[in-house]
């Protein structure tokens, strides 16, 4: 790989696949949406050419970007993943229409391979509508990520593009500030407050942002056309495992809620995923463990 396009490139994620793509010497061209942009995490790498450009204007991309040798666009960028904004119907629509105007662009700038982020929450989504479960709001999320999947598969394949999907489980790790989870949970501990949780009986898994990198940088490279791939542990597991060794690397001592709260969600059993297909495909793994990740994100936390 020689030259790549990361849409939504000064987020946690985006940032995190510029560095790694500049540390495998990839020209990267990191498309951030206005001036107003916070690059602090990606402006002064290596090999890093920064595009302003809103997503509303992503139909014109490629009269902004010049480039005609382009191997790879990941098209990261999306607007209302966390927060209120999962629930907005208007702002999960345009996400839609802009990932389709992405793919136009990359047809356009005569680049290889599109790399869609996908999400577990469009597994969560179709197990929902199977069941008579109401949505919550905040699944308009979830379903404009599989209308946005299958709509830009079926565009770059006409296209001639090579598409490949990502399907993301959760990843966290130092330099996240998002209101996810891991951060949220360890934020609260090292502060000494109370965390309540489920019982945390469901399945989950997580990937350290480094070793997430690192599988897209590969999947983009080695991914085969039209490929689904995992992207997070080889051993996905109980909820309440991951909890518990987050607590013990804080402190042990710490009495946490686990099944302080309800749990009304749709629970994965994790075989609707391949967890193998980026090993077997393209030969990467994780190589850092939770403990060690969660080690890495409490000293972020406390270094901030």
């Amino acid at each position: 790989m020689k030259k790549a396009v990361v849409t939504g490139a000064n987020g946690f994620v985006g940032s995190a696949l510029c560095r790694e793509l500049s540390l495998r010497e990839v020209e990267v061209i990191a498309v951030v949406r206005n001036q107003e942009s916070d690059i602090a995490r990606i402006e002064n790498l290596p090999r890093i050419r920064l595009v302003y450009c809103d997503l509303s204007n992503f139909k014109n991309l490629a009269e902004i970007i010049l480039d005609r040798d382009i191997d790879v666009l990941y098209h990261l960028a999306w607007i209302g993943s966390a927060g209120s904004l999962r629930g907005d119907v208007n702002t999960q629509l345009d996400n839609v229409r802009f990932s389709c105007d992405t793919v136009k662009a990359c047809a356009d700038m005569q680049c290889k391979r599109f790399v869609f982020a996908s999400s577990i929450m469009e597994y969560e989504i179709m197990a929902v509508m199977q069941s008579d479960k109401v949505p919550g709001i905040n699944t308009l999320y979830s379903s404009a990520k599989v209308a946005a999947d299958y709509m830009t598969r079926t565009l770059a394949g006409n296209m001639g593009i090579q598409y490949i999907r990502a399907v993301i489980s959760n990843i966290y790790g130092a330099g996240e500030i998002s209101p996810r989870l891991i951060n949220t949970s360890l934020r609260k501990l090292l502060a000494g407050e109370h965390c309540a949780f489920s019982t945390g009986e469901q399945i989950y898994d997580f990937i350290y942002i480094t070793d997430a990198a690192k599988t897209f940088v590969a999947i983009g490279e080695k991914g085969l056309a039209n490929g689904t791939y995992y992207i997070g542990s080889l051993s996905p597991k109980p909820l309440k495992d991951f909890l518990y060794e987050m607590r013990d690397q804080i402190d042990p001592q710490i009495k946490i809620g686990v099944g302080e709260i309800p749990f009304n969600g749709i629970t994965l059993s994790y075989k609707e995923f391949d967890v193998m297909a980026v090993k077997k495909d393209t030969g990467v793994e994780p190589e850092i463990s939770f403990a060690e990740g969660i080690q890495k994100t409490i000293a972020w936390l406390r270094k901030e």
